[in-house]
């Protein structure tokens, strides 16, 4: 069966039939519009993206700062102190106090040759010197020892007092104690007491405040060292120094 071609009559000054939509827009270029991506629509309950974290503020400037600071401060503190310190030197020519020991007295001196245990009372009476223009000194109280060959033998409290400035205190000094000596210092005691040579070393360890006009400054450490030789430590006897050294330290 042959096939008809359909003939559609065309009117004179009429449009050319328009083609299908399909074939229309097969020959045509896609405008701009036409060539932008579909947008999707947002999924409903999707996540959404965690916002970035915040970022730490970095402290280590601000600690250098703190720490130059402090160093600053500290050595600004240091030699405002040693500028003052030099000052006052220069003013008033500090010295260094003298200490002397007059004279010892036992008035007890008992050896246990069982237990070898040593029963033993001392007076000791001292002299310092304040050789100064202008500053005096304080005495805040203090320990005075007595020793044989590095074995104590008594002890005591040295006076609360003070010295001015050029003035010399004599203070008496009671030491007491009770020491148990082993075999060899309890021999050389024996030997030292008979040959008429007892070594002894008195100790005094004492706080101290210097007194500059009307400033005082803080409390130091004063450490006095007599070494003493006497003839002998009979109780009630007359005591003999044979030697007599003494040195005064001050830790500042």
């Amino acid at each position: 069966m042959a096939d008809y071609h359909r003939i559609h009559p065309v009117t004179v000054g009429s449009p050319p039939p328009s083609a299908p939509p399909e074939q229309a827009t097969r020959g045509k270029k896609p405008s701009h519009e036409q060539l932008q991506l579909p947008i999707t629509a947002p999924v409903p309950n999707a996540a959404a993206p965690l916002p970035p974290p915040p970022r730490r503020k970095r402290r280590h400037s601000r600690c250098c700062r703190c720490v130059c600071c402090t160093l600053l401060v500290i050595v600004i503190l240091l030699v405002a102190l040693g500028a003052t310190a030099g000052i006052l030197y220069l003013v008033f020519r500090p010295k260094i106090p003298n200490f002397h020991v007059d004279r010892l007295t036992v008035t007890r001196f008992d050896v246990n040759a069982t237990t070898m245990t040593v029963t033993d009372a001392f007076d000791v009476d001292v002299t310092a010197n304040n050789p100064n223009k202008r500053i005096g000194i304080y005495y805040d109280g203090g320990e005075v020892t007595a020793s044989f060959n590095g074995t104590q033998l008594c002890r005591g409290d040295f006076p609360t007092l003070y010295q001015g400035h050029r003035t010399t205190v004599q203070p008496r000094i009671s030491l007491t104690g009770e020491t148990r000596l082993d075999s060899a210092v309890a021999g050389q005691l024996l030997q030292q007491r008979q040959a008429g040579f007892v070594p002894l070393t008195v100790r005094a360890r004492v706080p101290i405040r210097i007194k500059f006009g009307a400033i005082k400054l803080w409390k130091m450490t004063g450490k006095a060292n007599c070494n003493l030789v006497v003839d002998n430590l009979q109780a009630g006897s007359q005591i003999r120094i044979r030697s007599n050294s003494c040195s005064f330290k001050l830790k500042i």
